[in-house]
């Protein structure tokens, strides 16, 4: 079966992936080839992307763990008034530029010896997370830590923002982060490049 997914992935990654079903295609592969083949360190930010393209939750320790580990450490900065900004803006910008996912996702494919061009070059990979973000407009996705319970994050449900014109990523990344109190954290995150100058800007309310 490994060899069938490379087989199919080899002619759509050599061309522009340049619709919704398209980016849909490729991840449905990327993410059985995922399930057949353990990674090690585990690529949650690949797996993220992939599930959320698919509407599939996740709940399971071994893909959820080490991100709600973040989250819980991001949740206990922002309530104790922002203690350790380093770690808040290295946490948002990791997952709003999708530094993490483009990474993860190229090493990937290289693995299998398939086409990367989606992920080294800035214009293709632009149009694959613009059409991207055709595919989650009204889809969420849920990292729950029900299985392995956090003291202060019970789970986060990520959603897509607002669509950016003309910044570094097409559109606004939107989480709650839902803590164990019963309060919520929700968080928008946008990125932009003035000047090739990488920046982010976010709004955090808790209610």
């Amino acid at each position: 079966m490994e060899k069938s997914i490379v087989q199919k992935l080899r002619p759509m990654l050599s061309a522009a992936v340049d619709s919704e079903c398209k980016v849909v295609y490729v991840l449905a592969e990327s993410r059985k080839l995922l399930e057949t083949h353990a990674i090690d360190p585990e690529p949650f930010a690949l797996r993220l992307y992939c599930h959320w393209a698919l509407h599939v939750d996740l709940d399971h320790p071994k893909t959820t763990r080490a991100f709600l580990e973040q989250a819980e450490k991001y949740a206990a900065s922002v309530l104790a008034g922002s203690q350790d900004i380093v770690q808040e803006h290295r946490m948002l910008r990791e997952f709003v530029f999708l530094d993490t996912f483009r990474q993860q996702f190229r090493k990937f494919l290289d693995a299998y010896g398939l086409p990367t061009a989606v992920c080294d070059d800035d214009k293709r990979w632009h149009e694959f997370m613009t059409h991207y973000a055709g595919v989650i407009e009204d889809g969420s996705l849920s990292c729950s830590a029900k299985t392995q319970p956090l003291t202060l994050v019970s789970k986060v449900v990520f959603t897509k923002g607002k669509t950016v014109q003309d910044h570094y990523t097409p559109f606004a990344l939107a989480w709650t982060i839902f803590l164990v109190d019963g309060r919520k954290l929700e968080v928008e995150v946008r990125a932009s490049a003035p000047k090739g100058n990488e920046m982010i800007s976010w709004v955090v309310t808790l209610h």
